[in-house]
């Protein structure tokens, strides 16, 4: 049932500024190519990349070894480029890494280095790997089988918003296995998950809500729990400075966004988008054509647009909203095609959330 999932994720903010503004084009051009469906083109941007050393080109092309995009499937190539990108660190290859060798594919498998690459991720706060290394825990695979470590990892990568993780936490809740038997706690966790679509928590919640915990269920299933007289008083996460949302992207993947009434859009930045594409959150069909933005010192730029078929902060879902995408060193921003959707909206800084009407 607890099945290791993929990242995509490559952390593209940090590799460019360690390789400058000349590798950044030929990465963020294959990422536009890839996107296009154009891997030939992608590859021969990011392979000469990824012989220099560059991390997030190598775990691309781990990426397209795996998956067989314009080279031959070949397990033994990307096991190969997933570790030069570990080796130098790279969170996302030494997660997907993990998988290899957790399944055999490209490698012998080994549970033990399934865990030890899974455990490096992790530490860096790697949501997929935390999941997954939380699983190697609660199975005893490759370290002591740890109920207690198990419920720690899968909290760490649920806090994150990954619905494996909050949806494995929540089975540990229900079966007091490394935490406390709390059916409240484990219908809260199933419900976070199966907002996302996970359908395994969706059952779960299903099953758990049909026996004496109903009344737990009720209440945990409500939307305005702990909100007062706001049915749309939507909880935010503090940052720094800054107050973050977490988003719902068409029903599968959840995103932490910043409010931001000066886009236009809600922008995703281009690293970002890649992996809605790869998980195929957005498909080749969403895509709305170029469109010229005008930044804030008045120059303008052309950006791919595309329509968001439903975005979901809370228990405000709006159909058809549209998106951007945006430069790789770019920040998830929920700008005014969410927001002017609404009759209006404010931030309550002293409590925390966002007030929509």
């Amino acid at each position: 049932m607890k099945q290791p999932i993929k990242g995509f994720l490559a952390g593209g903010v940090l590799a460019l500024a360690l390789f400058g503004i000349a590798a950044a084009r030929p990465l963020e051009h294959g990422e536009a190519a890839y996107l296009r469906g154009d891997y030939a083109t992608a590859m021969s941007l990011w392979r000469p990349l990824a012989e220099r050393g560059n991390a997030v080109a190598q775990a691309r092309l781990g990426w397209m070894y795996e998956k067989g995009e314009g080279v031959p499937q070949d397990y033994a190539q990307a096991a190969a480029w997933y570790l030069k990108a570990a080796e130098q660190g790279n969170a996302v290859a030494q997660s997907d890494l993990g998988v290899m060798y957790e399944y055999g594919e490209g490698v012998p498998q080994d549970y033990a280095q399934a865990a030890a690459w899974y455990r490096k991720a992790a530490e860096q706060g790697n949501a997929v790997a935390q999941s997954n290394f939380g699983a190697m825990y609660e199975k005893g695979e490759g370290v002591p089988q740890d109920y207690a470590q198990a419920a720690a990892w899968y909290r760490k990568a649920a806090e994150q918003g990954n619905a494996v993780g909050q949806s494995n936490l929540g089975l540990m809740y229900e079966y007091g296995e490394g935490v406390p038997q709390d059916y409240a706690q484990a219908a809260a966790w199933y419900r976070k998950a199966a907002e996302q679509g996970n359908a395994i928590a969706e059952n779960a919640l299903r099953v758990l809500c049909s026996d004496n915990s109903q009344a737990v269920c009720t209440a945990i299933q409500s939307n305005t729990v702990g909100l007062g007289k706001y049915a749309s008083a939507i909880p935010l996460k503090r940052q720094d400075n800054t107050f973050l949302i977490p988003v719902v992207i068409n029903g599968s993947l959840v995103l932490d966004f910043i409010i931001d009434s000066g886009a236009s859009d809600v922008s995703i930045p281009a690293d970002v988008f890649l992996t809605l594409m790869r998980t195929g959150t957005i498909r080749n069909e969403d895509f709305l054509g170029s469109k010229e933005y005008q930044l804030a010192d008045g120059s303008t730029v052309p950006s791919e647009t595309f329509m968001i078929r439903t975005l979901k902060v809370g228990n405000r879902e709006l159909e058809n909203v549209t998106g951007s995408v945006a430069r790789v060193e770019g920040s998830l921003l929920l700008g005014q095609s969410f927001l002017t959707r609404f009759r209006s909206w404010s931030i309550d800084n002293e409590r925390g959330v966002l007030l929509l009407n």
